[in-house]
């Protein structure tokens, strides 16, 4: 028995020893396209440590004392890159709006930069306040493009996704100059998040990639007046005062969706710019 462990643990130790002497051999073989496309886009990084996750090949490496990792597809086309940050690191547009927006009280618990193929730069800023935690992602210059609850740690869900290309014409021809940022599919249905005259918009597609609708988020106090009247003179929402607001673009038309507070209470109404409530 006690021979048996000896050359157990002798296997375990070469195994290691192994591991640690070739940063390129966590996988075996790492297909040379990897390598060179790994060496072209960073050329001066010599640390690096493969492994695979589902379909991808990513390099973990460190470079200018942060941690980042590369994804590749096995042919060698690189996908994203995700760097570990810290808040000091920040483009100060970014923090300024953090700092002055809804979730500057909550605590922050990681940032990461991603850099993705076909994709603007973003910044993600994991928040926690007790058992909640958000996700915020803005871009280099400070805009918050979107928030969402953190629910995975797994990196793959940052991957970008291929846009058809009558959704990509749609978002140029009706948003000229607009960048994407995001692009996620649920449920059969596509939502874009673009950065368009500096307003972060979330653009949703179906299932056959036409287009729904758009949204963004409007300051209640810059809400047209004919919309405030509506809310303010009707008597089902007296005491009631405009928390929230988004304006929504659909083929159907435009209007504003409004969220209502009175103390616990809350409700939703939708209001056109000319003050008309949409049943």
């Amino acid at each position: 028995m006690k021979l048996k462990k000896y050359f157990l643990l002798m296997a375990l130790a070469v195994v290691g020893f192994q591991s640690c002497d070739d940063d390129d051999n966590n996988i075996a073989p790492v297909p040379e396209a990897l390598k060179e496309a790994f060496a072209q886009k960073y050329p001066s990084v010599n640390n690096k440590r493969w492994e695979t996750r589902g379909h991808y090949y990513v390099a973990d490496f460190n470079s200018q004392m942060q941690d980042a990792s590369a994804w590749f597809t096995a042919d060698g086309t690189w996908q994203m890159t995700e760097t570990d940050i810290t808040y000091s690191t920040l483009p100060a547009a970014v923090k300024t709006a953090f700092e002055s927006g809804e979730y500057a009280a909550w605590q922050v618990d990681d940032i990461d930069r991603l850099e993705r193929l076909n994709r603007e730069m973003v910044y993600v800023i994991e928040v926690e306040l007790r058992e909640q935690e958000m996700d915020l992602y803005y871009s280099a210059d400070g805009v918050l493009i979107k928030s969402v609850v953190d629910v995975d740690d797994d990196s793959s869900h940052y991957l970008p996704v291929t846009l058809p290309d009558a959704v990509k014409q749609f978002v140029e021809n009706r948003y000229p100059g607009a960048v994407v940022a995001e692009v996620e599919r649920e449920k059969g249905y596509l939502e874009v998040d673009i950065l368009h005259e500096r307003i972060g918009k979330e653009v949703i597609f179906g299932t056959d990639n036409s287009w729904m609708s758009t949204s963004w988020d409007v300051a209640p106090n810059t809400l047209p007046d004919a919309v405030k009247q509506a809310v303010a003179t009707a008597p089902q929402w007296a005491g009631y005062h405009i928390d929230d607001a988004e304006f929504f673009e659909s083929p159907n038309g435009e209007f504003y969706l409004l969220e209502l507070e009175n103390g616990e209470s809350e409700v939703e109404v939708k209001v056109t710019a000319e003050g008309v409530i949409v049943k």
